[in-house]
């Protein structure tokens, strides 16, 4: 579970946040949305500990381990996917190649692990992005726009994926705009944002108890 009590968040002088207060549970899915400047990504940079509040908690248990991807993930262009897994994977230690080629294979990129990163499309790197995510098996996902730019085969890989992890007691928070009608059915809470407040959130809060608002 992570928490956040009366979060208000003040940058050069600009209101970010103003009284956030939300529960997110592992084992749920929940999809933040609001146009551009809403707060959804300094949200989700809030959440893994990017930024600290100006005033309230932000409450994350020391068991969590993040995977993220927030705004545009950089890639060294002139280096292989696999160089770049490699080298990021190389910061913690947590994981061998092994690991790394199973999480290519997953979005579909294992063909393309010798290539280099400035020869993919917008959607391979996308993929490339989701991969990094995912290749340490974190039991939280923070994905900022994590379907931009996918074809219809491999939106439906990412759904799927995040589907699987829902089920394995995972955590999952998308911030996203632009989502069908019919995939917002595998979120749990759909968290609508403007200016830094929280708007409405629909879902089915008296039966899950996944979220609370104050």
């Amino acid at each position: 579970m992570i928490r956040l009590e009366n979060v208000y968040k003040e940058l050069k002088g600009k209101r970010v946040f103003q009284d956030i207060n939300l529960t997110f549970n592992s084992g749920k899915a929940y999809l933040l949305k609001g146009h551009n400047g809403s707060g959804k990504t300094m949200l989700l940079r809030m959440l893994c500990g990017l930024i600290q509040p100006t005033r309230g908690i932000v409450v994350v248990p020391k068991n969590m381990y993040f995977g993220v991807i927030i705004e545009n993930p950089a890639f060294l262009e002139s280096e292989t996917a696999l160089y770049n897994l490699r080298y990021l994977a190389n910061i913690n230690k947590r994981i061998s190649d092994d690991r790394i080629y199973h999480a290519l294979k997953i979005v579909n990129l294992y063909d393309y692990r010798n290539d280099k990163v400035k020869m993919f499309s917008l959607g391979m790197k996308q993929r490339l992005a989701m991969c990094q995510a995912i290749m340490e098996d974190p039991n939280v996902l923070l994905l900022d726009e994590p379907f931009n730019a996918l074809d219809e085969d491999n939106y439906k890989v990412v759904c799927a994926l995040l589907a699987q992890y829902k089920r394995q007691g995972r955590l999952i928070i998308v911030a996203a705009h632009n989502i069908p009608e019919q995939e917002t059915l595998l979120f749990d809470q759909v968290i609508t944002m403007n200016d830094g407040k929280v708007l409405s959130i629909e879902g089915s809060q008296s039966q899950t108890n996944l979220l609370t608002v104050q």
